[in-house]
């Protein structure tokens, strides 16, 4: 009954991506980090970032950027507070399946080039760089403007933390 009443919102005309193959974006979002040290706490913070697109077809694009993120103990660690930043560069290949002419789910496969700074709590102050892997999923509304909104959780691999986020997409394709 919900499909029959929400078709309509979905069968909308073809948005026309002639020529419009580039796509920039701002990612805003929260993250959960995990570390290799089992006695810290899972801990929650915010990303932000940006990306630049560029689509093949319908269905492929190539994705790069940046990310910012952060995260801070918020339980455990009263007395000991324990502060990790990273920024990650990222590029990745994205599929998307249509499921109407303005709304797909998509998946992301991909790497990121990380630096990570840990200080306070159970280790000694880090800073880490490397590369990782960059694993998402999500969807996209494309509106006839060419503006997008987006939802997405991404898994970042950054050696010692292994970040979890949550963000929503904005962008627009030209």
């Amino acid at each position: 009954m919900l499909f029959v009443l929400a078709q309509p919102c979905l069968a909308v005309d073809n948005i026309s991506s002639n020529g419009k193959n580039h796509t920039l974006g701002i990612n805003l979002g929260l993250d959960s980090v995990d570390t290799d040290i089992s006695s810290e706490s899972d801990d929650g913070g915010i990303i932000t970032g940006f990306t630049y697109g560029y689509k093949f077809d319908s269905t492929w694009t190539v994705n790069t950027g940046k990310v910012f993120g952060g995260s801070f103990c918020i339980v455990t660690c009263f007395g000991d507070v324990r502060v990790l930043d990273y920024d990650s560069y990222i590029l990745n290949i994205k599929g998307s399946l249509p499921l109407s002419n303005r709304w797909s789910v998509f998946g992301k496969l991909g790497v990121n080039y990380y630096n990570v700074m840990f200080s306070g709590g159970n280790r000694v102050n880090v800073i880490d760089t490397g590369v990782g892997t960059l694993l998402a999923t999500g969807f996209d509304f494309r509106a006839y403007n060419g503006f997008g909104l987006g939802f997405e959780m991404t898994l970042l691999d950054m050696g010692n933390i292994l970040a979890k986020n949550v963000t929503l997409n904005f962008s627009y394709m030209f």
